[in-house]
Parts: structure tokens; C-alpha cells; sequence
């Protein structure tokens, strides 16, 4: 309690001790004195007098409400609470009180709003209960995701309260360089300065704003004014976005933030803001901008024998590796999917790479289990679905916010027929690399604008926002099984760094060009190569949908003398037949189906005639040789009778051309002849081609 009548009241008013609630205090102490002997009733009595007596003082009901909180009567409370909004609607300690009754009920969002209205009313002089502000405005951020403006609120706590050592030592626990966060994430971020100027008004503007950032909303303001004063003041943008990230408005954020990469000319700078763009994207309500979430079910064991046994056949398979845990009674382990040559094998006996599905939680009758990957929970969630004959509804399932530890999860494998850790750490390592520069390069991003990587290096903002969201997944890296996966590898592959012309003086010299990037290949000679790095450059370019250079290796390939120990060559001939026929160059198509027929039948024993005739039948059908492409598809059908496929493509392709008399045709032999052969599946699709068929003709 205050003695110093010249002090800042306690209740936050921003008035003297002196001429506010001086005349009060005597009874607020006696109060919580009997409270403290535990002379509750008595301590109530003295409440009730004191808001008779001063019924105009919102502390006063304040602290009545402030006992009944503590008596466990929240609804005597909010009526008392009501009483000290009516006379100050921006009642300080009423804020804050409100606000931890809506955090005892889970109401989080709503515990933010008030505290953060507390924040702005009290005085800055009441540094203790700001204090304790910030920390719930801390506690509550880290409950919503949100762990800048997390930081930014544990932190302005630790500078109103220097002297509470567990407020600084959770500071560093949590954000320190120790602490289990990305970089990105935990950074101490501060504000850009401006650009130097002579214009006088424009410099003074800026020192207002750096005045009135004390208070964040007032900063907001401040820097919103900078921004329509000049829109290409890159310093003002991140500020705002900065500022509204310390608020917990990600929303918000992010637009400012997005304006500053347009405008900032430091490349490294426009990064580092980029990493914390995608590291906004995780908080809660940024589902609809996030690459990330979190897929969870609970189910209530009500029988433990299904569970038991589930647990043995996964140990069994391998698909089981248990996880440390500190707490007791807590089983925790992550589940595997096991894959072998990249095929998902569910249930099956262990083949040789297990794909990490999630995290399992046993905590005495619960069972939990969480995926940031959705193709794989659901799988997991079905399985344990059938395996407990479980009813559509029996499982609890949640959708919210993805940890940042699970940044990397969608990449981890364990090697499961591995036998020392160093042969299960390069595996590891491998098969991540395998999934970064083959598989997640060509998944777009809803940070990307729905782009894929591969193809957003072509833009400006995009290529920036790109180098920022695999910084973020490198620092999650770098304290897990990854730490030693060297990035720069996923760089190099989409063309991120300064690239140098590559170059191979003699076919001897070792280049891994299965690393190399669109730049880099496209430097390579040609004539230098072997075939066989040759056709691993075309490999490399084909899995980049580096579409030219693929089609330019291509050709060198199907130039190069005939190989007697890989005389097929039908793979490059099929790229440049479909890229000829995307590109409308269906002359250019039909000489490289004739080229490529003439190969096979020469040098591979006319082992791909039948492929080389399909495309023969969709180049004519494409140059509106309809006729001509029938034939075709009968001299293959006569060739080849039992390969309904066939039959199928035929039907297929009048379809597409329009001409559902032939695609009958087609359709109805094949299933003369599915029925005849007792090739169910094959007659199943055929019927549905003849659907397909007329529907057509009736329209």
C-alpha cells in the first residue's frame, strides 16, 4: 500500500496519492488484514461499509470485488465490477480484475482485450501493476501462439519489475539463445531508423514517433502517420508492422510488414523481415495464411485391451520410437509411417525408412495424438479408428496453430534397418535433403501467394519472402536431427545464391550436379559431360521443372552415340513428344514420335513400339486427324488385345476430341473382350468410358 501522499495512487488513476484514494486506504488495509487472519466474514462486513461510504470511488468496489474473487463469488464480483465501470469506465485495476476472471475461464482472447486496455489505463508511474499486466498479457500471447508479442510483454514486465529474478530468468529460459525457439522467433527485434534527411518536418515527424512509442497504440499511430505522410518510407512500414506484431496483430502486422519487402533495398534486411512474417503466420487465427497446423484427435480409453494391443503391433512394426518425458505417468512416443521407395506401407511389416507421422500421448484415460501433417494424421486417425471400431464421432479432433518445433517434421525418417548412429544420421540427412530439393520445392506456399518455390525465385518480393521462410526451417533445424542438413544445398537447387558458371574440364572431375539450380545448369557445357552426367543434369533440370533446360539436355541425350548397355532411350523422346504437343508444336511432335520409333526398333528391339504409337495416335488426334488416329489405336489394339489400357486411351481420347460415336466403339469391344478374358476392373472402367460416352452424345 502507498504511504508517500505525494506518490501515484495504486489504483493506476494517475493522480497523488494525496487527492485520490488516500481517505480509503486506512479500510482497504484493515480489510485485507482480517482476510490474511482469515476472518473472512469479517473482512467482507468492512468491504460492504466501505461502498456505502464511498460509493463514488471505483477502487472501493474494486475491492470488494477484488474479495469476492478471492472468496470464490465471481458473480458478486462482476456485479461489484459493474458498479466501478459505471463511474470510470477505464477503471484500471477493473481491467486487470476482469481480465483474470476471463483467464481463470480459458477465455484467453478475451483476457487479452482487457489487459491490454489496462495497459493503456494505467498511469506509467504505477510500475508495479503494469508489471503484472505485461506478464498476463505474456502468459496469454504464448497461449495463443504468438511468442513476439510474447516477448515483447515479458519483457517490458522484466523493465518495470527489475527486481523479480524469476521474470528475468524466464526471459532468458524461453527467448535466450538456449531456449527452444527459431531465431526468428525469439530475436529481441527493435526499430528501423529512417533514412537521413534534410527535410526538417519529416525528421521532427520522426522524433515524435520515437517519443510517443512508449505506449505501443501510440506508436501505432505514430508510424501509421509516417507511412501516408510518405508510402515509400520503408523505416516507418517495418515499425508499424513491428509494433502491431508487439500487440499480437499478425494480421496487421504482416500487410506493413509486406509493404517494407517491396520497398527495402538491404537484401539481408527484407530477409530477416520476411523470417518474421512467416513466423506471425503461426498464430492463432492465421489458419487461412499458414503452411502449418497442427491435426490432433483425443479419445477416452474406456477399454484399455484395443490400446494395448494397437501399441504392440506398432512396436512390432518399428513404428513406435518412444520419446523422454519428465513427467510421470506419461507415455510419449512418435509414430511412424513406413515407406519403402517412397510408398506409404500402413500396417505392413517394416521395410527400411519410417516416415514420422506425429506424436502419441498417453496420460492415464486419454489418448492423444497430433500431426502437423494432415495427409499422414488421417491415415493414423483411420487406423485407430478401425482398430477400436470406432464410430465417426468417438474421436475428439482439433485443428489449431503448428508448434515451431514441428518446422521439420514433414522431412524426418528413421532409418529402421540401420544399426549404428552414424549410418542412421546420414540417412537421415539424406532422405531430408531427397525431400527439400525434390519434393518441397514444388509444393506452393500460401506464404508464396499459393506459388511453389521453384517458380517464385522469378519475382522480386517472392524470392525474399522464399530466402525468409527457409531461414525460419533452417533455425528450427538447428537443434534436432537436422542440424547438420546444410541448407544451402535447397538454396543452390532453386537458384538463391550467387551463382558462379559451373564447369567440367575433364569428364573425370566429380560435380554433384543432382545440387545444382536452375543458374548453374544452365551453364553447364555440354560437351564435357558423360553421358551419364548428362542425363543426371537432365534428371536434375526435369525434377526443377526447369522445363527449357530439361528439353535442351534432352536433345543432347538423344544425340549422343548409342549406348549398348542403356540402349532405351524412349524417357527423353516421351519429354520432348508431351513438351512439343504442350508448347502446339504437333509437326515438331509427330518427326520426334517417327525419330524416336525408328531408335527403338533399331538399337532397343522395338521394346517401346506401343508407347511410340500411342503418342503417334494423340499427335494426329491433336492435328485433327481423327481417322488417321484411329487407325492407329486399332493396329495397336489388333497387336496388343488383352492390354485393355488400350481400349481405354482410345475411348479416352475421342472423348476429349469429341467424337463419342468412335469413343463407343472403343469402349464397347473392350468390354466384349474384358467380359471374355474375366477381367473385372478392366470391364468396370470401360463401362464407365461408355457413360462418359453418352453423356456426351446426348448433350
Amino acid at each position: 500500500m502507498a504511504s508517500d501522499p505525494y506518490s501515484a495512487c495504486p489504483c493506476g488513476s494517475g493522480k497523488k496519492f494525496k487527492w485520490c484514494c488516500q481517505p480509503i486506504y486506512a479500510q482497504i488495509q484493515h480489510i485485507w488484514s482480517l482476510e490474511q487472519n482469515e476472518q473472512h466474514e469479517a473482512a467482507a462486513r468492512v468491504a460492504e461499509q466501505l461502498v456505502k461510504e464511498h460509493p463514488n470511488n471505483p477502487e472501493a468496489w474494486g475491492q470488494q470485488a477484488l474479495l469476492f474473487v478471492t472468496h470464490g463469488k465471481v458473480e458478486q464480483a462482476e456485479a461489484a465490477l459493474e458498479q466501478a465501470f459505471a463511474l470510470n469506465p477505464n477503471y484500471p485495476t477493473g481491467l486487470m480484475l476482469r481480465a483474470r476472471l476471463r483467464y481463470a475461464e480459458g477465455e484467453y482472447l478475451g483476457c487479452l482485450h482487457l489487459a491490454r486496455k489496462a495497459v493503456e489505463a494505467y498511469s506509467p508511474e504505477t510500475r508495479e501493476a503494469l508489471g503484472q499486466v505485461h506478464t498476463l498479457i505474456f502468459d496469454c500471447e504464448m497461449r495463443c501462439n504468438r511468442p513476439v508479442a510474447a516477448r515483447a510483454a515479458l519483457a517490458q514486465a522484466v523493465t518495470l519489475l527489475p527486481e523479480d529474478a524469476e521474470l528475468r530468468d524466464s526471459l532468458e529460459t524461453i527467448f535466450g539463445p538456449q531456449g527452444r525457439f527459431p531465431a526468428a522467433v525469439s530475436r529481441p527485434y527493435e526499430y528501423r531508423k529512417p533514412v537521413e534527411t534534410n527535410n526538417s518536418q519529416r525528421r521532427q515527424a520522426w522524433n515524435q514517433a520515437f517519443s510517443t512509442a512508449r505506449k505501443l497504440s501510440d506508436a501505432v499511430k505514430a508510424f501509421e502517420n509516417l507511412t501516408q505522410q510518405d508510402p515509400t518510407d520503408s523505416a516507418a512500414w517495418f515499425n508499424l508492422g513491428l509494433t502491431r506484431a508487439w500487440l499480437g496483430e499478425n494480421k496487421a502486422a504482416i500487410a506493413a510488414l509486406d509493404r517494407y519487402l517491396e520497398l527495402e533495398s538491404d537484401e539481408s534486411a527484407a530477409v530477416e523481415a520476411a523470417a518474421l512474417i512467416e513466423v506471425l503466420r503461426f498464430g492463432y487465427g492465421m489458419d487461412e495464411e499458414c503452411d502449418y497446423h497442427e491435426y490432433s484427435f483425443i479419445y477416452q480409453i474406456t477399454n484399455p485391451a484395443p490400446v494395448q494391443a494397437l501399441l504392440e503391433e506398432w512396436n512390432r512394426q518399428k513404428r513406435l520410437v518412444t520419446l523422454p518425458t519428465q513427467e510421470e505417468g506419461v507415455f510419449y512416443s512418435m509414430v511412424l509411417e513406413i515407406s519403402s521407395s517412397g510408398l506409404v506401407t500402413v500396417g505392413k511389416p517394416a521395410s527400411d525408412i519410417g516416415w514420422v507421422a506425429g506424436y502419441l500421448f498417453l496420460v492415464g484415460q486419454l489418448l492423444r495424438f497430433a500431426s502437423p501433417v494432415k495427409e499422414r494424421y488421417d491415415r493414423i486417425k483411420e487406423e485407430v479408428r478401425r482398430h477400436f471400431s470406432l464410430g465417426l464421432t468417438d474421436l475428439r479432433e482439433r485443428h489449431g496453430p503448428a508448434q515451431f518445433t514441428d518446422l521439420v517434421t514433414e522431412s524426418l525418417t528413421l532409418a529402421l534397418q540401420s544399426t549404428d548412429q552414424e549410418s542412421q544420421k546420414k540417412s537421415v540427412l539424406e532422405q531430408a535433403a531427397r525431400y527439400y530439393e525434390t519434393v518441397w520445392i514444388h509444393r506452393p506456399r500460401k506464404s508464396l501467394s499459393n506459388i511453389a518455390p521453384v517458380d517464385a525465385v522469378g519475382s522480386r518480393t517472392l524470392r525474399r519472402k522464399l530466402l525468409g521462410v527457409i531461414q525460419l526451417i533452417e533455425e528450427g533445424a538447428r537443434r534436432g536431427v537436422l542440424a547438420e542438413y546444410n541448407f544451402d544445398g535447397l538454396r543452390r537447387k532453386l537458384g538463391l545464391l550467387d551463382s558462379t558458371t559451373a564447369t567440367l574440364p575433364s569428364s573425370g572431375d566429380v560435380v554433384d550436379i543432382a545440387a545444382m539450380g536452375p543458374a548453374e545448369l544452365s551453364g553447364l557445357n555440354v560437351s564435357s559431360l558423360s553421358d551419364e552426367q548428362l542425363e543426371k543434369a537432365y534428371q536434375t533440370a526435369y525434377r526443377l521443372d526447369a522445363q527449357e533446360l530439361a528439353e535442351h539436355f534432352a536433345k543432347a541425350l538423344i544425340q549422343r552415340p548409342i549406348n549398348e548397355a542403356k540402349p532405351d532411350r524412349y524417357p527423353w523422346y516421351s519429354f520432348l513428344i508431351q513438351k512439343s504437343l504442350r508448347d502446339g508444336e504437333l509437326d515438331t511432335a509427330l518427326d520426334q514420335v517417327n525419330e524416336g520409333e525408328k531408335h527403338d526398333c533399331e538399337a532397343n528391339g522395338g521394346k517401346r513400339r506401343n508407347d511410340f504409337e500411342l503418342f503417334r495416335a494423340q499427335v494426329h488426334g491433336k492435328r485433327g486427324e481423327t481417322e488417321i488416329a484411329c487407325d492407329v489405336f486399332q493396329r495397336l489394339i489388333q497387336r496388343t488385345p488383352r492390354d485393355f489400357k488400350v481400349r481405354g486411351k482410345a475411348a479416352e481420347a475421342m472423348i476429349s476430341w469429341k467424337q463419342p460415336q468412335l469413343a463407343l466403339k472403343f469402349a464397347e469391344e473392350g468390354v466384349a473382350a474384358a467380359r471374355q478374358a474375366n477381367d473385372r476392373d478392366s470391364e468396370q472402367y470401360l463401362l464407365e468410358l461408355i457413360g462418359a460416352a453418352k453423356r456426351q452424345l446426348a448433350r
